[in-house]
C-alpha cells in the first residue's frame, strides 16, 4: 500500500471517528490499522449511534467511518443527522454486511464517500480512507487558495476595482461583467450616482531633480486622501498613457466644474508636475461611466490639439468603412490570439482605441467584443463541419484556449453543444 509522502516531514492529520455497536469490530478498527502511516488519527469511537451524533459535532471529526445495521439507529439516520446540524461537513465511509444495493444508493445519495462490504479487506479500507484523505486535502487547499484570493482582493478594492472600470472604459469587458466585480464589495445602486471624468496628460517634471513622473501609486494616495470621503472614485491609464479619473456622487453640485479644477490645482501644487487634461459632461449609472470617459478623453485632445477639424471629421466618416474593413482583416488574421483587443485592432489602423470603438460599433451595430466572439463561434462551426480536430484543438485555433468557456458560448450562440453540432452535421451529410 503506498502512503502519501509527508512534504518537509509534516503533514496535517486527517482526523476520523469510528462508530459501531459491536465492540469487538469497534476494537479492530482502531487497533489494527496503521493509522498513523495513513497521515490519519483515530479522534473517538462510539458503540451507540445516537451519542456518537454529539461527539462528531464535538470532535468535528474530518472521516467517519460508520456501520449500516446498527441497534440504536442506522448508519443511514446517523449520516443524515450529523449532515444536518453539522458546520464542518464530513466524509463518510459506510460498511455493512449485508449486499444490499438499496443501502450504497441511500448512502451514496446522503453523501457517502465509499461503501465497504464486511469482512473488510485491510487494503480495501486503506484504499478507501488514503483517498478520502487525498480528497480533503485537496479541499483544504483549494480553500485555503480561495480564502488568500479573497483576502487579496479584499485588500487591494481599490486596484480591482480602478482595474475593472479601465476595462469597461475601454470596451474589454461589458457592463454585466462589470456589475459583477463591483458587487463583490457590496453593491451599490449606480443609477443614484452621477459621474463625471477628468483625463490627464501629464507633459513634463517641473522640479529639475526628478525626472520621473508622478506615479499611479502617488497619484491614487492623493485622490484617496483628498476625495475618498466625498465621492466614489476610479482612477485608471489607457493605452495612450493618459490617466483618467471618472468621479461618482450623488449629489450633481458636489460634480461641479470648479470643484475639480481646484483638485487639478492641488494635484500640480503637490507633486510639481505639469499637464493638461479634459473634463466631461455628467451621467449616471454604470453606463455613465464609459460615457463620462469617453467625453473627457476627447475634450483632452482638443485641448492637446489633437482634435480634429470638421472637415478632417467628415473625411474620417467617409473612410469609416475603410477603417473597419481594415480592421476586420485584421480580426481574420489573428482570431487564434487570445489576446487580441480592440487596442490592438485600433493600432493597426492608426486610430485612437476609444475612438475606434465608437466608430466600430456604430458602423457595425454591435461592439468589437461582440463581433469578436461571433466571427470566433462562426469558425469554429466551420473547422467542426470540416476537420476532425478535437474541440482542444479548435478551442485553441479560434483564440478561445478554455474549452469550457468555448463550450458554454457556442451552446449560447448556436443552441447546442459543439459535440451535438458535429454531430448534426455528419448526419446530413
Amino acid at each position: 500500500m503506498k502512503y502519501e509522502k509527508m512534504r518537509g516531514g509534516k503533514m496535517e492529520k486527517i482526523n476520523i471517528f469510528m462508530v459501531d455497536d459491536e465492540a469487538i469490530i469497534l476494537k479492530g478498527l482502531e487497533t489494527t490499522y496503521s493509522w498513523d502511516k495513513m497521515g490519519a488519527v483515530v479522534v473517538g469511537t462510539s458503540r451507540n449511534p445516537r451519542k456518537a451524533v454529539d461527539e462528531i459535532l464535538e470532535k468535528q471529526p474530518d472521516i467517519v467511518i460508520t456501520d449500516i445495521r446498527m441497534k440504536q439507529m442506522t448508519g443511514l439516520d446517523l449520516i443524515q443527522e450529523v449532515n444536518r446540524r453539522a458546520e464542518k461537513k464530513c466524509l463518510w465511509i459506510v460498511i455493512s454486511a449485508y449486499r444490499d444495493f438499496e443501502y450504497a444508493q441511500r448512502a451514496c445519495e446522503l453523501g457517502a464517500f465509499t461503501y465497504l462490504l464486511k469482512p473488510i479487506e485491510d487494503s480495501k479500507l486503506e484504499e478507501a480512507v488514503l483517498s478520502a484523505a487525498k480528497t480533503i486535502r485537496q479541499s483544504r487547499k483549494s480553500r485555503k487558495i480561495l480564502r488568500d484570493y479573497e483576502h487579496f482582493i479584499e485588500n487591494n478594492r481599490k486596484v480591482f476595482e480602478n482595474y475593472m472600470v479601465g476595462k469597461f472604459s475601454g470596451d474589454q469587458i461589458d457592463e454585466e461583467e462589470l456589475q459583477e466585480a463591483l458587487a463583490r464589495f457590496g453593491g451599490k445602486d449606480w443609477d443614484a450616482f452621477s459621474c463625471r471624468a477628468v483625463c490627464l496628460d501629464f507633459v513634463r517634471v517641473l522640479e529639475t531633480k526628478s525626472r520621473q513622473a508622478v506615479t499611479q501609486e502617488e497619484i491614487a494616495g492623493f485622490l484617496e486622501q483628498d476625495l475618498g470621503e466625498a465621492y466614489q472614485y476610479f482612477y485608471f491609464q489607457n493605452e495612450s498613457g493618459y490617466r483618467t479619473i471618472i468621479l461618482a456622487a450623488q449629489g450633481e453640485e458636489y460634480l461641479v466644474i470648479p470643484v475639480l479644477e481646484r483638485e487639478m490645482g492641488r494635484l500640480r501644487q503637490k507633486f510639481s508636475v505639469d499637464f493638461r487634461y479634459g473634463i466631461s459632461g455628467i451621467s449616471r449609472g454604470i453606463k455613465g461611466l464609459k460615457e463620462v470617459y469617453v467625453q473627457a478623453v476627447e475634450n483632452l485632445e482638443q485641448v492637446n490639439g489633437k482634435k480634429r477639424d470638421m472637415a478632417e471629421l467628415e473625411q474620417i466618416r467617409s473612410h469609416a468603412r475603410t477603417y473597419i474593413s481594415q480592421a476586420i482583416s485584421y480580426v481574420q488574421e489573428h482570431l487564434d490570439d487570445e489576446f487580441l483587443s480592440v487596442g490592438m485592432a485600433a493600432r493597426e489602423v492608426h486610430l485612437n482605441p476609444v475612438y475606434f470603438g465608437r466608430l466600430f460599433g456604430q458602423g457595425m451595430q454591435r461592439s468589437f467584443k461582440q463581433y469578436l466572439l461571433e466571427e470566433r463561434i462562426r469558425l469554429a462551426k466551420s473547422l467542426l463541419k470540416t476537420t476532425d480536430d478535437t474541440i482542444t484543438e479548435i478551442c485553441e485555433r479560434v483564440g478561445i484556449p478554455n474549452p469550457s468557456y468555448f463550450t458554454q458560448q457556442f451552446k449560447k450562440h448556436v443552441g447546442c453543444l459543439p459535440t451535438e453540432y458535429r454531430k448534426e452535421a455528419y448526419e446530413k451529410k
